[in-house]
């Protein structure tokens, strides 16, 4: 069993609740590490809208550092990517890789300077917004595109070899981040909105774009984001799966489960070990076992190999 998960928000659950990653609350934990020969997960800081400034930084420094505390707490099961090679060298010691992710560049507080600071920590990947405006543009909450700094960042972040997240942002804003970037972005935690209206979801045009850049999209496995209705079923994220198929997705799929996000996912896949398990679930459902394995670690791992540092 092989898992890659492009985001989960467990890190500050972890930190409310006064728990570790040993815990049986929080919907991932290293609980089930000897389950996976391979297991990588990126944990988001995730910056909340009412935090700006000087604040946002040192939130995010914040959390960096609690990362690292929680992490060292557990050497034999977890290591943290500094370098991206590092992979391959932590799954080999079958521990659990854990790749650092910012949600909101509201961390930046618009200083360009702070993507070096930030590439310096060894964050692989910036989500360019939450739901609100910020310094760079915003979420599903306003029609704005990307401010005049959020196009300066897009830049600097390339440069930098730190991944664009383009999940929550709107649908102008992600036509800006089409024109003034130049290399693979990712949906980290995005659905498509032709299997369920929520603007968070990707129009089918967004998701052909990110095929055709050779980009990564995680699957949302929260019911919100699978259907209108809400339900928590299985179905709901194979038509998701299916349909991004349809559209070309098969080198562009991965997880991006937003474990711990504050929401109920389907019961189904409510842990990484019933995730990993639902592999079988879409193999009865006729996913050949080849784009199942891209679905679960290829595509990300290839991904990250090749473009990020």
């Amino acid at each position: 069993m092989r898992l890659f998960d492009l985001h989960c928000d467990t890190i500050e659950a972890l930190h409310e609740r006064g728990e570790d990653y040993v815990n049986n609350s929080t919907q991932f934990s290293i609980r089930e590490l000897d389950k996976f020969d391979k297991a990588v997960q990126t944990m988001a800081v995730f910056v909340p809208d009412e935090i700006r400034g000087e604040a946002a930084v040192k939130f995010v420094e914040d959390f960096y550092r609690i990362l690292n505390e929680q992490a060292a707490k557990y050497p034999e099961k977890i290591g943290i990517i500094e370098n991206i090679s590092d992979i391959d060298r932590i799954t080999g010691e079958h521990k659990w890789a854990f790749m650092r992710s910012i949600e909101s560049a509201a961390c930046l507080n618009g200083n360009l300077d702070n993507i070096d600071k930030f590439a310096d920590m060894n964050f692989k990947m910036i989500g360019l917004v939450w739901n609100g405006a910020n310094e760079l543009g915003s979420g599903p909450n306003n029609d704005t595109g990307l401010t005049a700094f959020g196009k300066a960042a897009v830049k600097r972040m390339e440069e930098r070899g730190v991944i664009i997240d383009c999940s929550h942002l709107n649908d102008a804003g992600f036509e800006d981040l089409l024109e003034n970037s130049e290399k693979p972005f990712v949906a980290s935690h995005s659905n498509v909105r032709a299997c369920c209206g929520h603007p968070r979801n990707l129009r089918d045009a967004q998701f052909s774009e990110i095929v055709k850049r050779g980009g990564l999209c995680g699957i949302n496995i929260y019911s919100k984001f699978l259907s209108e209705k809400n339900e928590k079923n299985k179905e709901d994220i194979f038509r998701h799966i299916y349909h991004m198929l349809e559209l070309g997705g098969e080198d562009v799929i991965a997880w991006g489960t937003d474990f711990d996000g504050e929401i109920t996912p389907a019961p189904e896949v409510e842990n990484p070990y019933k995730l990993g398990i639902f592999a079988e679930y879409l193999l009865q459902m006729g996913i050949k076992e080849e784009v199942i394995d891209k679905l679960y670690f290829d595509n990300a791992y290839n991904f990250f190999m090749k473009n990020a540092r």
